[in-house]
C-alpha cells in the first residue's frame, strides 16, 4: 500500500494529465461528427491489426494439429490413388493382382530423430511394431525418398537414410526411362550420384530423376530430384550429379510404404538365383 502512495504521489501531475486528455479526446470525439468518424475508423484499424495478430498467434499455436490432420488426410487420399491405379492395371490386363488388392498402402510416421553429418546416416521414427512396421518397408516425405527401414521395436523403427553410403536405390531418367544406381556420395547432403545411365540417352539439367519400380520396396516414378551436372566415365556411361528435392535438415512427417507384393516377388526372384 506505501509503495502504490508513493507512486502515485510521485507520478500524480502524469496521471491527471492522462486521464484529462483522455477525457477531452472522448469530448471531442463523441460531439464532433466529423472527429467520431474519423475516430470510429483509427480503433477500427487498430481493432483490426490486433484482431489479425491474434488470428496469426492462434494460427502458429494450431499448427502442429494441423499439419497431423494434413497427413491423416493425404494417407487417405495416397491409400485411394493405389486402389484406383490397381483397378487400372487390372481392367489394362484383363487379370486379376495376385493379393486381389493394392500393391502399395501408406501409413503415416514422425521423425523423433535424425542425423545428416555422418557417412552412414540414420533416422528414427515414432512407429514400430505395434503399428504394423516390419523391417525393408520404404519410407518417404512429401518431397521424395527418405530410406528404407533397417530394425523395428514395439514402439519405434529406425530407418537407412538415403544420405548413407551403403544405400543404392534404383532410379531412372523420367523422360527417356533410362535407369540406374542412385547413391550417395558422402559429401553434400542435397546431392546424389545416379550411375549406369548410357550415354546415347538424351539428358539436360534440369531433367527429373524419379524411381524406377524395379524395387519391390518404393513405387515407380517417385520424384527424387533434378539433374544438376553429368559427364562420361570411360567413354560409356554417364555419371550424374541429383539435386535432391527432400531437405533432410527438415524432414519431420514421412509415410511408411507397405509393399503387398515383396514377399512373394521375393521369394521367386530367390528361388530363380538358387537354381
Amino acid at each position: 500500500m506505501n509503495s502504490l502512495l508513493r507512486f502515485l504521489e510521485k507520478y500524480y501531475f502524469i496521471i491527471l494529465f492522462l486521464l484529462l486528455e483522455g477525457f477531452s479526446v472522448w469530448l471531442l470525439a463523441d460531439h464532433n461528427f466529423y472527429q467520431k468518424a474519423s475516430f470510429g475508423n483509427l480503433t477500427r484499424g487498430a481493432t483490426s491489426i490486433i484482431d489479425y495478430q491474434l488470428s496469426s498467434i492462434d494460427k502458429y499455436l494450431h499448427l502442429k494439429q494441423t499439419n497431423i490432420e494434413l497427413m491423416v488426410e493425404n494417407v487417405s487420399i495416397r491409400n485411394e490413388i493405389a486402389k484406383l491405379k490397381n483397378k487400372l492395371d487390372v481392367n489394362k490386363s484383363s487379370c486379376n493382382d495376385s493379393i486381389g488388392g493394392v500393391k502399395f498402402t501408406y501409413s503415416t510416421a514422425r521423425v523423433v530423430n535424425n542425423s545428416i553429418n555422418k557417412q552412414n546416416n540414420y533416422l528414427t521414427l515414432n512407429v514400430g511394431s505395434n503399428e504394423g512396421i516390419k523391417r525393408e518397408m520404404g519410407v518417404i516425405s512429401k518431397d521424395g525418398i527418405v530410406g528404407i527401414v533397417a530394425s523395428v521395436s514395439n514402439n519405434f523403427s529406425t530407418v537407412i537414410s538415403l544420405l548413407n553410403t551403403s544405400l543404392k536405390v534404383s532410379a531412372k531418367h523420367r523422360r527417356s526411362g533410362s535407369f540406374g544406381s542412385l547413391y550417395w556420395d558422402g559429401i553434400n547432403y542435397r546431392e546424389m550420384i545416379l550411375s549406369e545411365i548410357p550415354q546415347h540417352v538424351n539428358l539436360a539439367q534440369g531433367d527429373t530423376i524419379v524411381t524406377s519400380g524395379y524395387s519391390s520396396i518404393f513405387p515407380p516414378d517417385i520424384p527424387l530430384g533434378t539433374i544438376e551436372e553429368f559427364a562420361l566415365k570411360d567413354g560409356s556411361f554417364y555419371v550424374v550429379k541429383v539435386k535432391l528435392l527432400s531437405d533432410f535438415k527438415r524432414i519431420d512427417n514421412v509415410y511408411v510404404i507397405k509393399s503387398h507384393q515383396a514377399a512373394e516377388r521375393n521369394l521367386i526372384e530367390n528361388q530363380k538365383q538358387n537354381e
